[in-house]
């Protein structure tokens, strides 16, 4: 049996057990236990899968923040799940980067394109400052919400474009970020019912469901974006 298989296998035992530990059960010192597990087994899988295929560098950068954001996440900490949320906004500023590249948008401006990576920079460095200053010109309540707010309009504007993309090409790697964002989506959502609106365990459930594939989504949007770059070049 090659490597990527029982890497895989792991992912999904660790991502149902960190789940049952985290939302069913509430034992979080448990659930501790087995989040490292989720990236590392789905980075490994990545990794040995399709070796003969250049894997781009982006790839992994993107796999260890969020590796970071899982984490600091489950510290319990308001500056822990502030830099959380920071650290996946950058991922979907990532995945908007990556998402006008394979759009070919990009290439009818080859000067944006070559100055793209600077302007990611900026903002990003930029968001951060703001941040920092936040700290002390903003009130300790508001500094969640200041962030969820950006995040929610960066995160439905990279979903747009997945669509737009989807629908446009039709390929691989479209249809995997697609389906990606869409689990994120109803993961999310339902959550969020479930604490503040609704409460049901149909609908915890659910959200867990609906979460447990979207990192194997992701690393089947980078696999297929590998090979279609790899085509390419050929």
């Amino acid at each position: 049996m090659k490597i990527k298989n029982p890497a895989l296998f792991l992912y999904f035992i660790a991502y149902v057990l960190y789940l049952y530990f985290f939302k069913i059960n509430i034992d979080k010192e448990v659930a501790l236990i087995f989040k490292p597990m989720i990236l590392a087994s789905i980075s490994f899988y990545y990794f040995f899968n399709s070796q003969q295929i250049k894997k781009n560098k982006l790839h992994f950068f993107i796999i260890g923040l969020l590796f970071v954001a899982d984490n600091a996440n489950l510290l319990q900490e308001t500056v822990f799940y502030q830099l959380a949320l920071f650290l996946y906004m950058v991922v979907l500023f990532l995945f908007l980067y990556l998402i006008l590249l394979d759009s070919k948008l990009l290439h009818k401006k080859v000067l944006i394109e070559k100055r793209l990576g600077l302007v990611f920079g900026t903002l990003i460095f930029a968001a951060f400052v703001l941040k920092i200053i936040s700290l002390y010109v903003v009130k300790h309540s508001f500094h969640s919400y200041y962030l969820i707010i950006n995040y929610i309009i960066v995160f439905l504007s990279v979903l747009v474009f997945s669509l737009y993309n989807y629908f446009k090409f039709k390929t691989a790697s479209a249809k995997f970020l697609l389906l990606t964002m869409l689990s994120l989506l109803f993961a999310d959502l339902t959550s969020v019912i479930n604490v503040y609106y609704y409460k049901a365990p149909s609908l915890n459930y659910f959200s867990c469901i609906a979460e447990i594939p979207c990192y194997y989504f992701l690393v089947r949007y980078f696999l297929a974006r590998d090979v279609e770059k790899n085509n390419t070049i050929k």
